[in-house]
Formats: C-alpha cells, structure tokens, sequence
C-alpha cells in the first residue's frame, strides 16, 4: 500500500457531468493508489473552512488523479469555484479500499456512490455488472460498465430502489457484492442479501471525517461486540459481516 503524502496538485479541468456534481482532473506526477482508497482536499488556504474535504479516487490519470463530488456546502462550493492551473492542497492516498479478488464482481451503488466505480471496475479480472439507483435520471453516474440503473421517479431504467434490481439477480453468480451509497441504502441491500451470500459483501462506508488519518476520531463505525471502528483507517472499505448494521445510525 502507498504511504499518504501531502503534496500540491494542480487542476487540469473542471467539468459539470449531472446537476450539483463535478468532476475535477488533479495533475500529480508520482500519485498512486487503491481502489475505495480517497484523498482529503484542502477548500481554501484560509482558516475557513478549517478541514478537509475527503473525496474517493474516481480514476487515476497517467500523472494524477481524478475526483468526482457534489457541491453540498461552503467546503466543496470552493472547491467547485477552482479553475484549471489552479492549486489544491491534497493529502492522499488515504483509507483501506476494496479486497480484490478473482472472480465476477456485483456492483450496487446508490447516488454519489458510484464515484469510485471507475477506478475498481477497471481494476477487477473482469468486466463487472453494475446496479445503480439514483432518486431520478440527472442523478445516476455512469461507471463506463455494463450496468443496470432504476430511479424514484422512473426516469432511467424502471421505477423502484436498487434493492429491487437486486432482487432479480442471482448472487451465486458473483464472487463478491460490493456496496457504496448513503446508509439506509446500504442497510437496504445487506438485508437484502441471502445468508448464504454476505460472506461476499464488502461495503465503501461514508462518515463525517474531520482529520481522515485515525486522530479525531470522528468517523468511527460501530461493530459487533459494543466497539467502534475508524472509517477512515480501518476502512473506508469493510466487509458486512464487519459492522454492526443495528447500532450504525446517521
């Protein structure tokens, strides 16, 4: 594994791809990485906002890395507001990102999820089925695989949850269940999941992270056995049987 550095990157491009979402070309000449590993990007160089903004590798470039993130608050909004040649203060590789293995992957993303599904759908052994859900079409992102999508509002693919695309696919089939989407999805999909088939899951978790390398402490995640686990250097990437879906609340 890559150890995180603190370096400069400089933007080479800025692109609208759905409504309220980004994505930002980093030039970083040495940069490496992981799958479902992220880096932690500075807004301003002023003293506010005071933290980082953690974002998951979306692709890695021949000299960098590519990010995709929505504009939520006053953190990413300055973020959005860089041009090319401007330059970001970036620490990264940060975080544990998916096991990989051999074997057909199932992809189940929900919304912003699918932001690092380029990244490890063009590093798995071969081409993976992507199910996506989205709360209407402008929302989805495309992961440049075969994919099936299903929105609320019946915009792309068929009406529903992503839980229901599940439904009517057979986890034999795959050799590993990957998930990433806000929580009440994820819980959505592990109980979705057979018994006989959530040794297979592994899930990209998301928490409020305030440093993104293990010293605040303000992203852990539940357990099982009353204890807590840091989402950022123990995961973000753990497998299901990990967690502690009943205590893990929002």
């Amino acid at each position: 594994m890559t150890a995180p550095r603190d370096f400069n990157a400089v933007v080479t491009g800025v692109e609208i791809i759905c409504p309220g979402v980004l994505r930002m070309g980093l030039h970083a000449p040495g940069f490496s990485g992981t799958p479902g590993q992220f880096v932690e990007m500075e807004p301003s160089c002023g003293p506010f906002p005071m933290t980082r903004r953690p974002f998951t590798i979306n692709r890695l470039l021949p000299a960098g890395l590519e990010v995709v993130f929505e504009v939520l608050g006053r953190g990413t909004g300055l973020l959005a507001g860089l041009k090319p040649g401007d330059e970001v203060r970036t620490l990264g590789p940060l975080g544990k990102g998916w096991r990989l293995t051999s074997g057909r992957w199932l992809l189940v993303g929900g919304g912003m999820g699918a932001a690092g599904f380029p990244f490890l759908a063009g590093s798995l052994f071969e081409p993976p089925l992507v199910l996506l859900g989205a709360s209407t079409s402008k929302r989805l992102l495309h992961t440049g695989c075969d994919q099936l999508t299903i929105t609320d509002d019946g915009s792309s693919g068929v009406r529903g949850r992503v839980t229901e695309l599940l439904a009517r696919t057979d986890p034999g089939q795959f050799s590993t269940i990957a998930v990433c989407g806000p929580l009440p999805m994820l819980k959505a999909v592990w109980a979705s999941v057979p018994d006989q088939h959530r040794r297979k899951v592994q899930v990209s978790t998301e928490s409020r992270m305030g440093c993104g390398w293990g010293v605040c402490e303000g992203c852990s995640i539940p357990v099982p056995g009353g204890g807590y686990k840091k989402c950022c250097t123990d995961g973000p990437v753990f497998t299901g049987e990990e967690l502690d879906w009943e205590r893990w609340s929002e």
